[in-house]
């Protein structure tokens, strides 16, 4: 049974009841993030706080140390929450340096806090100081939960194909991660438009942001209304591999590079090895990036093997056949130790009109865990 609290928002009837609180105390938070998503989150609360008959008395926040950045690791880059926090004058608590977790770790502070909150953060918050909040701690999830537990939940819902995501506000499990009871959650089609990992982590970051606020608004009532997650249903979504970018145009099909393009092109640029025609050819990676499907193609078809490619006119791309005869185009690419390049450079600059590979060199295990991690995967198709 579901009670609706807002369009498209459904909490369900827990199995036993938690911590009560009251509506009427304000909530002291610690926030505990890293990234751009969980700064927006931040940002959310901020704005929460300053409202008139706010839930929030004060915010103060938990991120990683300054990160060292440049050629020779002379430059420190603060985390994006971190400069959101600065702006606002707020309390900034730092993990250690270089943690693997924080099992050993104590808030560096006396100060008591009502809730933790816990957004893209990175490290698993340990039992000691879930306890010592006195509502425990909650976490904004960009997954239908328990679907895609783990570190990259967009990446997965993009890659696999799915019509729909979402976001999930759950109690932080103090024992795993991704397995609290679910206190909100929302659901987004990805229907309209094909999905691109950055344009989705947006719209989940906003939605996520509005979730969080309403719930920690009526935390008594989504405690009391809450529901555990369906073991039987849950699903695994790792963090990104590198080695997930490798085309293999034997055994893959242009919608498949499509889909892996569209999910973490971003974070790593789908690959492949082009062999030179130089005086000592060599095998040199290229970076194939915004990969599309295109209408049609009236370069390449199904006699020509995998990895072949050509100029296209019409769309100002290169075509890539794949094994099964499918087509994928490719508008920009970035040769290695080269800056990107227009497809037409590409040709003109390496004058052929040849073939994609991977490398001999490839470990045949690499390339059978792909394929089974493609497996998984289903053909998206707007409706």
């Amino acid at each position: 049974m579901f009670k609706l609290l807002k369009p498209n928002v459904f909490i369900a009837r827990a199995r036993f009841y938690t911590t009560k609180t009251t509506n009427d105390n304000k909530l002291r938070v610690l926030f505990f993030g890293t990234d751009d998503f969980a700064s927006t989150h931040l940002k959310a609360l901020l704005k929460e706080k300053e409202r008139v008959g706010s839930c929030i008395t004060s915010i103060d926040l938990v991120c990683p140390p300054d990160r060292k950045t440049g050629r020779k690791l002379e430059n420190l880059k603060p985390s994006d929450t971190k400069t959101v926090a600065e702006s606002n004058r707020l309390e900034i608590f730092h993990t250690p340096h270089s943690a693997k977790d924080l099992t050993s770790w104590n808030l560096p502070t006396d100060k008591p806090y009502d809730v933790g909150v816990v957004v893209s953060f990175g490290y698993f918050i340990p039992p000691h100081i879930i306890s010592s909040f006195k509502y425990g701690a909650v976490n904004v999830h960009p997954s239908l939960l328990p679907k895609y537990r783990g570190a990259a939940p967009i990446q997965h819902a993009i890659m696999y194909g799915d019509s729909e995501t979402g976001v999930t506000v759950q109690e932080l499990d103090d024992r795993e991660f991704d397995a609290g009871r679910i206190l909100a959650q929302e659901k987004v089609s990805l229907m309209n438009k094909l999905p691109v990992y950055s344009e989705l982590k947006k719209e989940l970051s906003i939605l996520g942001s509005k979730l969080l606020v309403d719930t920690l608004c009526n935390l008594e009532n989504c405690k009391n209304n809450a529901t555990i997650q369906d073991v039987s249903k849950a699903t695994k979504a790792p963090k990104v591999k590198k080695e997930w970018s490798e085309v293999d145009f034997v055994n893959m099909s242009a919608w498949q590079a499509d889909q892996l393009s569209r999910a973490i092109g971003e974070q790593y640029p789908l690959r492949t090895y082009f062999k030179t025609s130089s005086k000592k050819p060599k095998d040199i990676t290229v970076q194939l990036l915004h990969l599309y499907l295109p209408e049609r193609s009236y370069s390449l078809g199904l006699g020509d093997s995998p990895g072949s490619f050509a100029w296209d006119e019409s769309t100002k791309s290169i075509h890539m056949v794949f094994g099964d005869g499918s087509i994928v185009a490719c508008p920009l690419l970035k040769p290695e130790n080269k800056a990107i390049m227009t497809a037409k450079d590409f040709i003109n600059g390496y004058q052929v009109q040849g073939k994609f590979g991977v490398s001999l060199e490839t470990d045949d295990s690499l390339i059978e865990r792909n394929i089974k991690k493609r497996s998984k995967m289903h053909r998206f198709e707007l409706q």
